[in-house]
């Protein structure tokens, strides 16, 4: 049956690519979008853990997602916050958008105080207001040089050091020249917090829900979670994408095969003839439907590679984390589609009568 259903598939090749191909295009776009999807929330989560906070306190009605909230809250809570009994340190942030870039004000000294994993590998930390520091990435992609004026937020700002990338956001600058320029001195919209020992960071979280009753309390190490299920769009997204590829996969196999019985009426005769039973003609169908899918899902594989190399070199800034869930659901789903769409046409083939088959031209 294996040479039988080979012969078949070389007899049509156009058609043959054109099912492999739009099969390999669905695997190709749902593991692409799911990857860059989940790769945002993934790098942005981890580098935000990276600060070395346990805890992150916003105002009322925060945002988890990108840490969007507004300046509302004073710097000189960080006093409140240090006297709590387990808090060990404590940075407040003020986060800014500048188009599609997001940046962090920060406190030169707490931050890098506070945060362990913030290393130089060119420069220092920035000290006064005109400076900014970038991560390696951000400099790569940006052409930024040590000691170039880099635009930012409608002025230009010296480049004095150049930290690895990982850890908070891309660019930081001075928490002062934020607030003068956002229009709220002496205010921030974050406070990452330390812990003394990670068996407090319950009682720090109640004693601080305790004292801020409607600001927002947020686990540094539930960031993911919380966004994969809360950002606005993400599960619709990726449901729509992982829909459209299993209904092309169903109506590229259902109308290829129906087509091809079509065209093999007089051969499904002939095999009927010689003693195929109705059972054998499924079985092919299916066989050649499932084979169609196995190299699609083998030549979407191949294409996602390409998507993820072509989307690096034009954002390098793009990180792309597809879960090993999706790397085995997608190929099945797109198998699935296409076996369910190969069902009608093999059921068909199997039906026709004999004598009438021989007959057709």
């Amino acid at each position: 049956m294996v040479k039988l259903i080979v012969a078949n598939l070389r007899e049509r090749p156009t058609r043959t690519f054109v099912s492999v191909l739009a099969v390999a295009l669905g695997v190709a776009l749902v593991l692409v979008s799911v990857g860059l999807a989940n790769g945002q929330l993934t790098d942005h989560s981890t580098r935000i853990q990276k600060v070395g906070g346990d805890l992150i306190l916003q105002p009322p009605n925060s945002s988890h997602l990108l840490m969007l909230s507004s300046a509302s809250m004073l710097v000189n809570l960080d006093r409140v916050i240090r006297k709590i009994e387990g808090v060990s340190d404590v940075t407040p942030l003020l986060v800014q958008m500048d188009g599609f870039k997001q940046l962090y004000g920060v406190d030169p000294i707490s931050f890098q105080h506070f945060n362990p994993n913030l290393k130089f590998l060119e420069g220092r930390m920035l000290q006064t207001r005109d400076e900014t520091v970038v991560d390696t990435i951000y400099a790569e992609h940006n052409n930024v040089r040590l000691g170039d004026l880099h635009p930012l937020l409608g002025r230009e700002f010296r480049v004095t050091g150049i930290f690895e990338a990982g850890t908070a956001v891309r660019v930081l600058i001075h928490l002062e020249e934020v607030q003068f320029l956002n229009g709220t001195p002496g205010k921030c919209s974050v406070f990452f917090i330390r812990t003394a020992d990670p068996s407090m960071i319950p009682q720090v979280e109640s004693e601080l829900q305790g004292i801020f009753e409607d600001h927002t309390i947020t686990r540094s190490s539930k960031l993911q979670e919380i966004w994969q299920s809360n950002t606005p769009l993400f599960r619709p997204f990726v449901i729509s994408i992982v829909s459209i590829a299993v209904v092309v996969s169903f109506l590229i196999i259902l109308l290829s095969m129906y087509s091809t019985i079509t065209e093999r009426t007089r051969e499904i005769g002939i095999l009927r003839s010689l003693g195929a039973s109705r059972e054998f003609i499924i079985k092919m169908i299916l066989k050649e439907s499932l084979l169609i899918c196995g190299a699609g899902v083998a030549f979407g594989f191949a294409l996602r590679m390409l998507g993820i190399y072509l989307v690096g070199q034009a954002f390098p800034t793009l990180p792309f984390d597809t879960p090993l869930a999706w790397k085995v659901g997608a190929p099945a789903m797109a198998v699935l589609g296409g076996t369910l769409g190969s069902f009608y046409p093999a059921f068909k083939a199997a039906r026709l009568d004999p004598v009438r088959a021989l007959g057709y031209e």
